[in-house]
């Protein structure tokens, strides 16, 4: 059997017949696959997108009570009002700290006239437009909640979810699921001697919403301590700074609470294994990944990994086997780890993110992101070191795949 492009994007097989001496060969459609999406924020909403326009049926779940993941704010922290974590970690006034550019999706670009560095309510507003011209939004559940996933007989999917507002449980069977949960939501505290005797307030950055009473006139920005007290900390200059607020910038742990131990999934120091070109869940390939490499060109990325993974949901590529794959993925991760990244880093590319493009794209014959991308983003994070008042002042102007300019933009 034949995999082939009828020219609209669709998938059809050809099936060879045979009867007595006479062969032909009949055009049939290739299978509707029904997918689940775990997640409505950018990876999810991309995913989303690629897997509708195959013809398959598509639901998007999402637990929080709007759609776009991290971009979308709430004044909530904690428990939502179902006694849920509060999956956001957007606060007041942010703008990004990426070029708008290397957040677009690989056919939906920012409306003219986009500033540099948009808000997160510009941010937002892109994600809803693009929901908006590919119909996703008809396709999402919000307030619905991924209890468990495990996968059945004939390579098929038990999907466990709670209709949240209606106390209500579903189970309901799926050919695919798309994991695009994100990495935000599941703050990491660090472990400091006195911890537990400092009297002040402890709060992770995941939960900070605004400046309004919270941040204090003085506020100081350390890192390397060596012990808390009761009233500060003590550093390991030797110094020692009294304090009524601690802010945790501490980053984030990948969990995934509703995979079921029978997905073969685990998480060892913030890694997450086992995993074919960080996509492909190994044990069973009809789960997949999208959005957990930490890289420069965020979205864009996404749209790569969906692009990559479609090629052989489709069967229009095969993934190698088992043992390739596993012997692949652990040929990448010695790689990357013998330059200098922690186990724990696993999945922060880096400078090594043009690797993994290239690798993606050769792998599936997909398109690769535009070298210009990755050369932004780094060119801003080196700007960002001028500090926040100053990065931001600049506009980047894209001239062709490999070459942008940078000049002032107007207030």
């Amino acid at each position: 059997m034949l995999h082939i492009d009828n020219g609209n994007g669709k998938l059809y097989k050809l099936v060879l017949i045979r009867k007595g001496k006479i062969t032909a060969i009949k055009a049939e459609p290739a299978p509707v696959l029904n997918v689940a999406v775990i997640g409505a924020g950018t990876s999810g909403l991309v995913s989303a997108k690629y897997a509708l326009a195959q013809g398959y049926n598509v639901t998007v779940y999402e637990q929080a009570e709007q759609f776009g993941g991290i971009w979308w704010y709430t004044d909530k922290t904690g428990k939502d009002q179902y006694g849920q974590n509060v999956h956001s970690a957007m606060y007041q006034g942010l703008r990004t700290n990426l070029p708008h550019q290397v957040m677009e999706f690989n056919d939906h670009p920012y409306p003219n006239g986009t500033k540099s560095y948009p808000s997160q309510a510009d941010v937002l507003k892109y994600l809803h437009s693009y929901a908006d011209r590919f119909e996703i939004k008809k396709h999402i559940k919000l307030s619905h909640l991924v209890i468990r996933v495990l996968p059945i007989e004939n390579d098929k999917w038990e999907v466990i979810v709670k209709d949240l507002p209606n106390d209500k449980f579903q189970t309901l069977i799926y050919d695919v699921v798309f994991v695009a949960n994100g990495h935000f939501a599941s703050p990491r505290y660090p472990s400091i001697p006195g911890l537990d005797e400092f009297k002040g307030q402890t709060l992770h950055s995941h939960d900070y919403r605004s400046r309004q009473s919270l941040m204090p006139p003085k506020t100081t920005l350390q890192d390397n301590v060596k012990r808390f007290t009761p009233t500060g900390a003590e550093f390991i200059d030797g110094t020692h700074e009294t304090f009524s607020l601690v802010i945790f910038a501490t980053g984030y742990n990948f969990t995934y609470p509703f995979l079921s131990v029978d997905t073969g999934i685990t998480v060892e120091e913030n890694t997450v294994l086992p995993l074919y070109k960080q996509v492909f869940n190994i044990e069973h390939p009809t789960m997949i990944f999208i959005g957990i490499p930490f890289t420069a060109c965020t979205t864009q990325i996404y749209d790569l990994q969906v692009r990559f993974a479609m090629k052989f949901l489709t069967g229009e590529k095969q993934l190698p086997s088992k043992s390739d794959m596993l012997t692949d993925m652990q040929t990448q991760m010695q790689k990357h780890w013998a330059k200098g990244y922690g186990k724990r880093y696993t999945h922060c590319l880096g400078v090594e993110q043009n690797e993994y493009i290239k690798q993606l794209a050769e792998t599936a014959n997909v398109e690769p992101i535009p070298k210009v991308m990755p050369d932004m983003h780094f060119d801003s994070r080196e700007s960002m070191k001028k500090g926040p008042s100053q990065f931001r002042k600049f506009k980047y102007i894209i001239i062709d795949d490999k070459t942008f300019i940078k000049e002032r933009e107007e207030e």
